[in-house]
């Protein structure tokens, strides 16, 4: 959030005109469709180019990321807490990797909701 203040010339000083307050939009804002959750389903856009793992948790091991998501917006068919992660939470959405359509999860900090787990989305 940024504040800018206006601040004129009045007479015998200065004088405040206004104040106003910025606040940035949601990454969905910014260019990416809004996340939506229908029949259980999330379909919500995310970053592109992430790994697809096997559990709902990071690995430093290769074999365990199954596959990638390239596409965005994506479809995600279910959630499941897991580790923590940079989000702040340990919510992990299920789906298919792009490559080879194996099914895996992504953190939630790689999808572009407003709330995790997002309102309407089953748990897995």
């Amino acid at each position: 959030m940024r504040l800018h203040t206006k601040i004129a010339m009045a007479a015998g000083g200065l004088a405040l005109i206004g104040t106003c307050v910025l606040v940035t939009a949601p990454a969905q804002a910014q260019g990416n469709p809004p996340c939506y959750a229908k029949s259980g389903h999330l379909y919500c856009g995310n970053k592109a180019g992430v790994s697809v793992w096997r559990s709902p948790r990071y690995s430093e091991y290769d074999q365990d990321a199954v596959d990638t998501l390239k596409s965005n917006p994506s479809y995600f068919e279910c959630y499941v807490s897991g580790q923590k992660h940079g989000g702040g939470n340990s919510i992990w959405y299920r789906t298919y990797g792009d490559v080879s359509g194996r099914t895996g999860y992504v953190a939630a900090e790689n999808v572009y909701t407003w709330k995790d787990p997002f309102p309407g989305v089953n748990h897995c």
